[in-house]
């Protein structure tokens, strides 16, 4: 019996500690943390990841491979949405890969939708490039969508117009109301 009582008074004890330590953890507060920029929404309503000079890669079930590096972003976990500022995306393409430069992007991890508010440029290996507006990238139909002014560039040739839609795994490009300028190029001038 008294070696009963012993054991309960050992457990109370420990009960006991154990609430001690909670207490003097809830009222020395957290430990001090980095400083997070304030949000001006206010806080997320979902769970939230804070990255700072991220280096993405995502495998789509197309096969795809993505790579997103970006000075800052944002994950919210229960809706796949992913935000970044200072961005570089690297699409692949059919002759090399296609590197899209932007201020921001907000990425839809589980429907691979990507939104460029501020617009942003494009850049091939073989030359190409295009500066465009608000811009829409959809992961699996492989295609950029700009509405509005785009500016279209490529060996020798330079085309503005509107509502440019790339299709980059295809490497075609289409432009409304083009107007298109011939830049003078070596290789376009006869010998002699």
């Amino acid at each position: 019996m008294a070696r009963g009582r012993a054991i309960s008074l050992a457990v109370l004890f420990a009960v006991v500690g154990i609430i001690g330590i909670l207490a003097s953890i809830y009222y020395m507060g957290p430990v001090p943390q980095r400083p997070r920029e304030p949000s001006v929404a206010g806080p997320p309503a979902e769970p939230e990841v804070i990255l700072r000079d991220v280096v993405m890669r995502e495998i789509r079930k197309e096969g795809v491979q993505y790579r997103l590096v970006s000075e800052q972003a944002d994950y919210l976990l229960l809706t796949g949405r992913f935000s970044a500022s200072g961005v570089t995306l690297e699409l692949p393409g059919a002759a090399g890969d296609v590197v899209v430069h932007a201020p921001k992007a907000s990425w839809n991890m589980l429907t691979g939708h990507i939104f460029l508010p501020e617009g942003g440029s494009a850049r091939t290996d073989t030359g190409w490039s295009a500066v465009v507006a608000a811009t829409d990238l959809s992961l699996p139909e492989q295609i950029l969508t700009a509405t509005g002014k785009a500016r279209l560039s490529g060996p020798g040739l330079s085309v503005v117009g509107d509502n440019l839609v790339w299709r980059w795994r295809e490497g075609k490009v289409a432009l409304e109301l083009p107007k298109t300028r011939l830049e003078s190029n070596r290789t376009f001038r006869r010998g002699g």
